[in-house]
């Protein structure tokens, strides 16, 4: 850990076919959070999922949202969630993001971690495979690298309230986000950004490009500091 690593994080982009009545705009946020992550001077990306808004979205968009990407200047890590989940013929695939080679998808370009020597950095996160319930963390598991981001795409419930949550799918608990014992937990499904859990760790929602209108820059240094920046205009 002998440099300071830059991280962008970013979630819930949501990008669909350009309607004016949809408040996603295309890829109006995805063009957003690139720029304003070259601004950063971001070493890695991380679309913390659904950054597809449903498995609908038609090829054009698509290709538009892999031309985009195929443009970014540093890795990307990309976590499929419960609106793009990993399904047989999954919207990743359809776009052709596997095939860039700076674009890793968890869950298809590894089903677990991607490792960064250059950074000293592994990324884990656990994919949705459906639009079923399911844990959105990976039991822990000791790091590859020196610093460690876990991505998770799920719904945070503080322990006072799990009994009357126990509606929700996708329940992320106090106990378990410190259980990872990351350095950051990068979190996706909530449109505003806050941190989340009891402090153990530091774990963030970022929020969506469109109502946050923030991106999360963490930079792991001697200490993990996260800042919330505005962003670039898309």
């Amino acid at each position: 850990m002998s440099r300071v690593v830059r991280v962008v994080h970013s979630s819930d982009l949501h990008v669909d076919d350009d309607n004016p009545a949809d408040r996603h705009k295309g890829n109006e946020g995805l063009l957003a959070v690139l720029r304003t992550a070259v601004s950063l001077g971001a070493d890695v990306l991380l679309l913390a999922g659904d950054t597809f808004d449903n498995p609908r979205v038609s090829l054009p968009t698509l290709r538009a949202t892999a031309e985009l990407l195929a443009g970014a200047p540093m890795p990307v890590v990309m976590l499929p969630g419960n609106h793009d989940p990993l399904l047989a013929n999954c919207i990743f695939r359809r776009a052709g993001i596997p095939d860039l080679g700076h674009v890793h998808v968890l869950g298809i370009a590894d089903p677990v971690a991607i490792v960064f020597p250059a950074f000293d950095l592994e990324v884990r996160g656990r994919a949705h495979v459906s639009f079923d319930d399911m844990d959105p963390l990976h039991p822990p598991h000791p790091r590859r690298a020196g610093w460690q981001i876990v991505v998770a795409h799920g719904h945070y419930v503080p322990e006072d309230e799990w009994a009357d949550q126990a509606h929700r799918s996708w329940k992320l608990s106090d106990a378990a986000l410190a259980g990872t014992g990351a350095d950051y937990v990068a979190l996706g499904h909530w449109d505003r950004p806050t941190p989340a859990g009891d402090g153990r760790v530091k774990a963030y929602y970022s929020g969506s490009p469109d109502l946050a209108r923030t991106v999360n820059l963490v930079v792991l240094g001697g200490d993990v500091v996260v800042e919330r920046v505005a962003l670039l205009a898309g």
